[in-house]
């Protein structure tokens, strides 16, 4: 049974189950599927079920949730990088004049999920605070690298990625007439997770600050809204092999990044616009430190292997610097209206983003060797530009019962690539820098219709 298949024999499963335990249930499905990508793939499906109880001002829920996505990179080598997980959730949340708790908790085989959140408000919410607190635990992905020939010393490495996060998060906003204006910043600090029994294993040691800052401004019968992302991380990520008591670290990478967005979005009767501007600036800084190498491969190897095998062989490291820089362009219009059959309330809606992407990269990967009589170091230098100029159209529907208890939401989208520019280009130090926009440069074009779409569906109860 495929993706799709799976897709809707959940929804409809798991809608039952919701509408059988108590007031509100909502099932909510929904994938993203990329085609025709001999060298590079990505799909991902999730599915949700839920059911809440609501009694004055309390809500309670629980429900349960799937969670399956899978990349891969093919060149020569095979890269891939997958995560499967089903995981329980609860919460509740509670209101009162001035004051409002709730908490949350999901837990799964790879996941433990805690959060709580408290918010201080006036009785017309003309300025309220919001605080949380939020604990997880959970494996990102298992990454697995496979070698070209199956006969090399390392035919396959694979392990997990585990992390610990904690995030604070404070929410400061106010109400006024038809202004609404918040403003929210959070701190998540990430640490490495205990080493288990795994051979391999990837951890990461991280800091990350966000911010948001959004206006909305309600006219007679539209709406607007402005509002400005950020994102500041700082990480460093380290492969770790394991043999009982003998702890290598094969794998270092320290990355920096910057992430700006500003989107303003307009909403007319049955009409709504958008345009996004947003720029990202990565960064890995340079490591001289010795034992600090981008990639080991002698410390991969097995000690049964480096034990017949001559050592000095082995004894090459890599380290890599370099930046990436990319900005995008979005605009979206979106038309929906509202039609009745019989009783039944039928909302249709189609829409279309245009988009364009380009960004610049540059590499220098640094290739150290040493033995008993010395060692030497080379370096290479790779510079990169892409573009990418596309659509996604989308059509969406909801139907609603006579009495607004049942609702169907459906949604397909379907990505149209118009133009795509990529080239990475090795530069001769010893001779002038070539043109990124020669003719030598790589120009691959990929067909409309054929690389990827996307679907959604929820399913709603309420009695």
């Amino acid at each position: 049974m495929n993706k799709v298949q799976r897709l809707f024999c959940v929804i409809t499963l798991l809608s039952s189950l919701a509408s059988a335990w108590g007031q509100r249930g909502l099932a909510d499905c929904g994938g993203l599927f990329l085609l025709d990508q001999t060298d590079q793939s990505f799909s991902a499906f999730r599915c949700n079920a839920t059911d809440s109880i609501i009694k004055n001002n309390v809500m309670v829920y629980g429900g349960y949730g799937y969670l399956e996505w899978d990349a891969f990179w093919n060149n020569g080598w095979l890269l891939e990088a997958q995560n499967k997980e089903h995981f329980g959730q609860g919460g509740f949340r509670g209101d009162s004049r001035y004051l409002s708790l709730g908490a949350d908790f999901s837990l799964g085989s790879t996941r433990e999920y805690v959060s709580g959140t408290s918010t201080l408000k006036l009785p017309d919410s003309l300025l309220y605070a919001k605080a949380s607190l939020s604990r997880l635990n959970n494996q990102l992905l298992t990454l697995t690298w496979i070698a070209e020939d199956s006969s090399d010393l390392l035919d396959t490495v694979s392990g997990n990625w585990e992390t610990k996060a904690l995030k604070k998060e404070l929410s400061l906003g106010m109400v006024y007439r038809k202004h609404h204006v918040n403003a929210r910043g959070s701190l998540i600090t990430t640490k490495r997770a205990s080493l288990g029994e795994n051979h391999y294993s990837i951890h990461d040691s991280s800091i990350i600050y966000t911010g948001l800052l959004k206006y909305d401004f309600h006219f007679d019968k539209s709406r607007f809204s402005l509002q400005w992302d950020h994102i500041n991380l700082q990480s460093y990520i380290y492969g770790i092999k394991k043999d009982d008591e003998d702890t290598k670290r094969f794998l270092y990478l320290p990355i920096e990044m910057q992430y700006n967005k500003i989107e303003a979005r307009y909403f007319y009767t049955d009409f709504e616009f958008h345009i996004t501007y947003g720029d990202v600036a990565i960064q890995i800084p340079q490591e001289t430190r010795r034992f600090f190498e981008t990639l080991s491969p002698n410390r991969i190897l097995d000690k049964s292997i480096t034990q017949v095998i001559s050592f000095s062989f082995y004894q090459k490291n890599y380290r890599i610097t370099g930046d990436l820089n990319a900005y995008w362009l979005e605009a979206s219009l979106r038309y929906s209206f509202k039609k009745e059959i019989g009783r039944w309330h039928w909302k249709p809606a189609i829409g279309v983003d245009f988009y364009r992407v380009q960004g610049d990269v540059n590499i220098i990967k640094t290739n150290e060797s040493g033995n008993i009589f010395g060692g030497y170091s080379s370096k290479e230098y790779y510079e990169g530009r892409f573009t990418f100029v596309g659509a996604n159209a989308n059509i969406a529907s909801r139907f609603e019962s006579p009495a607004r208890r049942f609702f169907l939401d459906f949604s397909l989208g379907q990505l149209i690539p118009f133009y795509f520019h990529y080239m990475m280009n090795e530069i001769n130090t010893d001779s002038p820098t070539e043109n990124l926009d020669s003719n030598d440069s790589t120009n691959t074009k990929y067909r409309p219709f054929r690389d990827g779409f996307s679907m959604h569906i929820q399913l709603g109860v309420s009695f």
